[in-house]
């Protein structure tokens, strides 16, 4: 099914302005996190709101592909669960990532739900992959020790953000974006082997149970 584009954009604005509304609420960013600012020091990495749903646009590529996916995740950290429901290439899915079960190499442990084209049988696999959806734990920033990155503008959101970055798993860069009411508003990261480069934008956010 095709949309509009007037409506996608029409969406898209709903919900920048939602976010805008919320944040207004939240302190703003001190000075102090202002590149070139006299009073600049490097801030400590603050805690998320780590229970959250959100729809999200992802841009994923490396030296064999590139795809771009849209959908909705659902990070339940206290759960250990991650489930991302997307839309690609003709075919909607749903993976469930069991970050309970997690290899020594770091890979997932993932149930994954196919539908395509006119198939009335979803298709169902069961493995362990490398996923472009990390969980996010309220303390990840602080137990990485994340570096800040500046104040950054990103699509959807209203306003300037935090960067902030770490290396997850201790192997992979990640950049991880949280808004002045340190609800994430999405992340990038670079993973060496394939030469692999992930892009994961957030609009709609809901915090809370996922």
């Amino acid at each position: 099914m095709h949309f509009p584009l007037y409506l996608v954009g029409a969406s898209l604005a709903a919900a920048t302005a939602t976010l805008a509304n919320k944040t207004s609420a939240c302190p703003p960013f001190p000075s102090s996190m202002v590149a070139f600012s006299a009073d600049f020091k490097q801030p400590l990495p603050p805690l998320l709101r780590p229970e959250f749903k959100t729809s999200f646009v992802q841009h994923k590529w490396d030296q064999y592909l590139s795809h771009i996916t849209a959908g909705y995740i659902s990070n339940a950290p206290a759960e250990r669960l991650v489930r991302a429901d997307q839309a690609i290439d003709g075919e909607i899915s749903t993976s469930t990532f069991n970050y309970a079960n997690v290899t020594k190499e770091g890979f997932v442990d993932n149930t994954l739900t196919t539908y395509s084209g006119n198939s009335t049988k979803p298709d169902v696999w069961r493995g362990y992959v490398n996923s472009n959806f990390p969980l996010f734990a309220a303390d990840i920033l602080v137990t990485s020790e994340a570096v800040f990155g500046g104040l950054v503008q990103r699509p959807f959101v209203h306003g300037l953000v935090a960067s902030w970055q770490i290396m997850y798993q201790g192997a992979i860069p990640v950049t991880v974006y949280v808004s002045n009411c340190n609800v994430m508003v999405g992340y990038e990261y670079f993973s060496p082997d394939l030469r692999t480069r992930v892009i994961t934008n957030y609009f709609n956010t809901e915090v809370g149970g996922a």
